[in-house]
């Protein structure tokens, strides 16, 4: 039923575009508008294929060639593309996971943690002002950041537990994955399974900057 489905995540990209540009910029918002601060140096490292670690029994890999990501894909899980984002939809579609990759200097210079915080208020699809809990880290191979937070699908009215978790690989690529998890059913296997792959993501180079 439509009703029991986790709302798909989304992240507006004109506003999170605007987010990265203040977030490279120490003085973003300031009032001294004679302070005119030097545009933030990034070391950029060339971003290689990564292989999968092993995965948990069941799960199978799953690549994304357009974002560049590979991850372990849980068994009965659906993976698929929408726009810009890798989509994991859980078999009793209670839980969905979307995940997302920039390359850009913006995100890769940005802080992990705040970016996790600010990016999680820019959220769609759900009511009211979405308040991120405090950042933790995420144990990843790459440095990483989880909030969470409660939100009501703007749709469906569904209650929502959202977890949002920022991964860097350093000076290559940035991930955002968004779980959403219909909490009124709540569904901690699958949210398990969710957490599981995503501690196998791995990145590439996207098949836009291959040649092949």
């Amino acid at each position: 039923m439509a009703s029991r489905l986790a709302e798909m995540p989304r992240i507006a990209p004109a506003v999170c575009f605007a987010l990265l540009v203040c977030l490279a910029l120490p003085s973003c918002g300031s009032d001294d508008e004679d302070e005119q601060p030097a545009p933030p140096v990034v070391e950029r490292r060339k971003e290689t294929r990564q292989d999968l670690p092993k995965l948990p029994s069941g799960f199978e890999p799953y690549l994304s060639r357009a974002n560049g990501l590979e991850i372990g894909r849980p068994p009965g899980w659906k993976a698929t593309e929408r726009g810009s984002a890798t989509l994991l939809i859980a078999p009793d579609k209670l839980v969905v996971m979307s995940l997302s990759a920039d390359r850009s200097d913006g995100a890769v210079e940005a802080n992990t943690e705040t970016l996790a915080v600010d990016t999680f208020a820019v959220l769609e699809g759900y009511r009211g002002k979405l308040k991120p809990s405090k950042p933790r880290r995420f144990g990843h191979r790459y440095d990483a950041y989880q909030v969470r937070g409660d939100a009501r699908a703007r749709k469906t009215g569904v209650p929502q537990r959202l977890r949002l978790i920022v991964l860097e690989r350093e000076g290559a690529t940035v991930v955002t994955a968004v779980m959403a998890e219909n909490s009124k059913e709540k569904a901690p296997d699958e949210v398990k399974q969710a957490y599981q792959s995503l501690r196998s993501l791995r990145t590439r180079p996207p098949r836009r900057a291959t040649q092949e």
